[in-house]
């Protein structure tokens, strides 16, 4: 950690000293640029907790650190052999899914506490698995629950493919008691939009205060370029690749032409 932001957890420190119970959060760029050279990033979080300093750490309670990315829908489908041909069978619509999630706290919470108060996608580190209670879904002709499962674990296996699902409990760095930082990995396969931070203060297994910000990530250069154009015009954006890779394979196969003549 800088120097900087140092300075910025001390002086949030010490406006919570006469604060019972207070909690902040922040984090050293509000805004995550996206171009040609990017490959991720980890995003510094850092902030203050306060709680009753004649407390030993342990009674402190715990924090819980929740990053929710944009929401987007998300349709798996899946085949099957029909005289020989894999064709697709059923299909499952997500809606409303968040394109990042992350979960992190000081220790190993139970999954009665996320169950309880409606937080978390994952449920457990050993065999992650969605709580289907915060997710809509459009089940189609899919009515068995273990070809609900099959779609569930389909979706968490793309999402992990993609580094955009983690849950963990021993990434956050208590500072001086009261203070805190964590590194957020940001992969490259994030999505742009707004993003929610939520912090949680948690005692006695309740969350006693909570407190959110959010920050941004947006695209530049030509990967905007590409981004919005694909975005605004999909059908001309599949037509123009579709061109240029045809234009590219027949220039690659002039130029080998030509080097075999020579």
């Amino acid at each position: 950690m800088n120097l900087k932001s140092f300075s910025i957890i001390g002086l949030i420190y010490f406006s919570l000293i006469s604060t019972s119970n207070s909690l902040v959060i922040g984090s050293d760029e509000n805004e995550i640029l996206i171009d040609a050279n990017f490959s991720g990033k980890d995003l510094l979080v850092f902030g203050a907790f306060y709680a009753d300093p004649s407390q030993p750490r342990e009674k402190k309670g715990d924090i819980l650190i929740e990053v929710v990315g944009p929401k987007e829908d998300i349709v798996l489908r899946k085949k099957e052999s029909f005289f020989g041909f894999w064709l697709n069978s059923k299909s499952v619509k997500f809606k409303d899914v968040p394109s990042f999630y992350y979960l992190s706290s000081t220790s190993e919470l139970k999954d009665s506490f996320f169950e309880e108060n409606s937080i978390g996608l994952l449920e457990t580190s050993q065999f992650p698995e969605l709580n289907w209670s915060l997710i809509t879904t459009d089940w189609g002709s899919v009515s068995s629950y273990d070809e609900k499962q099959e779609f569930f674990e389909a979706l968490i296996r793309n999402k992990s493919y993609e580094n955009v699902f983690k849950k963990t409990s021993d990434e956050i760095e208590i500072l001086d008691g009261n203070l805190f930082k964590t590194n957020i990995p940001i992969p490259n396969t994030v999505p742009v939009g707004v993003y929610d931070v939520n912090l949680y203060l948690i005692l006695n297994n309740e969350i006693s205060k909570d407190y959110s910000y959010n920050f941004t990530v947006r695209r530049i250069g030509i990967e905007s370029l590409i981004y919005n154009f694909a975005n605004s015009f999909p059908l001309t954006y599949g037509f123009t690749s579709l061109l240029i890779a045809l234009i590219i394979g027949w220039i690659s196969a002039d130029l080998f032409r030509r080097f075999r003549k020579a």
